[in-house]
């Protein structure tokens, strides 16, 4: 399901992770999961600092499994890198998705320490690091500008306030790999929007309701229907993060050719787990970020048009607006986001933010 796939069906445990507390005392919620996240937990406890010459073994959680959504390819990438780089001296071995913890209380856990290093959509920070997917409005080729740049740093410490080593956010091209909204009528600008339903997630929920549309709730699992029996007018989709998988392209009419987020895969770590890596290792960790970062581009651009292919073959037409109405269409999706975080930002962060990702008002 990918980059927003399973967040509508777990939206209320969000709230609980956001109230942080014992990691160990939420996950006796899932107990069917219990058995698998204590060996992992288990498995963790040795010591955190480990010698120059030791094999350091990183404990990797996704919050999507290859075989659910290719976007888990991004975190795979990584591991693979990480491996490849240090030479054996870092072994990131990976334990898991959702059969390990469900993926709203994974960021706790990451925070906890019950794992090392996770991937997963930026925005599954939101409750756990306010302003966390911020990078989502980024006009950059790299949504992050990667290692070593000010708007990087900002992102680390800003995720290093809660306990987590920020490592990056990987995405496509602007324009590439993106939020798009999906449609059963031509859409020829924002006011066409008006009145229509359409299933959102909570990324895009302030887009449609600004442009006066109405959102609706469901998980990724009743789009189809809804959308074969008129519940919905539409829906938003990274439409890359495997669209014709669900066969939605027999059911939908138009793609609106108009980005409007960035999506993309974020990868983080354990911040007591990170300083505790030599800086020899920290380095080959930064350099496996840059390396999928560069990878993630072309590969991103590739799924994209794979699943274009597919929902044409299904009869689906791409509308691209006039040239008039793209401007107001990518203002609105970006104003209504910046809005939202400034109201959940502390003031400083938000300023800069602002500053640094070049918001244009």
């Amino acid at each position: 399901m990918g980059g927003e796939g399973r967040r509508v069906q777990r939206s209320q445990r969000r709230a609980r992770a956001a109230k942080g507390g014992n990691t160990m005392s939420a996950m006796r919620s899932y107990a069917p999961n219990w058995g698998s996240v204590a060996a992992l937990g288990f498995a963790l406890l040795g010591g955190t600092a480990a010698h120059a010459n030791e094999t350091v073994t990183l404990k990797m959680v996704g919050a999507w499994a290859p075989e659910v959504s290719p976007y888990a390819a991004v975190g795979h990438k990584f591991k693979d890198l990480v491996n490849e780089l240090s030479g054996g001296k870092i072994v990131v071995q990976y334990m898991g998705a959702e059969d390990v913890l469900p993926p709203f209380d994974q960021p706790e856990a990451l925070v906890n320490g019950v794992f090392d290093i996770w991937y997963g959509a930026p925005n599954y920070w939101a409750g756990i690091v306010p302003g966390g997917y911020v990078t989502e409005l980024s006009k950059f080729q790299v949504a992050d500008k990667g290692p070593g740049s000010d708007l990087y740093d900002f992102m680390v410490k800003m995720y290093g306030n809660h306990g987590v080593r920020y490592l990056g956010h990987a995405a496509g091209d602007p324009g590439v790999g993106s939020h798009f909204l999906i449609a059963q009528k031509e859409i020829a600008g924002l006011d066409d929007l008006a009145g229509m339903k359409l299933r959102v997630p909570p990324l895009t929920r302030y887009f449609v309701q600004s442009a006066k549309a109405e959102s609706i709730t469901l998980p990724p699992s009743e789009i189809f229907l809804a959308m074969d029996r008129g519940t919905v007018n539409g829906f938003t989709w990274p439409i890359a993060d495997g669209f014709a998988n669900y066969g939605w392209q027999s059911v939908s009419k138009y793609l609106i050719e108009q980005p409007m987020y960035r999506s993309g895969v974020g990868l983080d770590m354990n911040l007591d787990k990170w300083n505790s890596l030599s800086p020899e290792n920290q380095e080959v960790v930064l350099k496996a970020v840059a390396g999928t970062q560069e990878w993630t581009r072309g590969w991103f651009a590739e799924k994209q048009t794979e699943q274009l292919a597919k929902m044409k073959e299904g009869g689906m037409t791409q509308l691209e607006l006039p040239a008039d109405k793209k401007e107001a269409w990518t203002h609105l999706a970006q104003e209504s986001l910046w809005t939202y975080l400034q109201g959940v930002m502390p003031a400083e962060e938000f300023a800069e933010a602002e500053k640094l990702l070049e918001r244009q008002k």
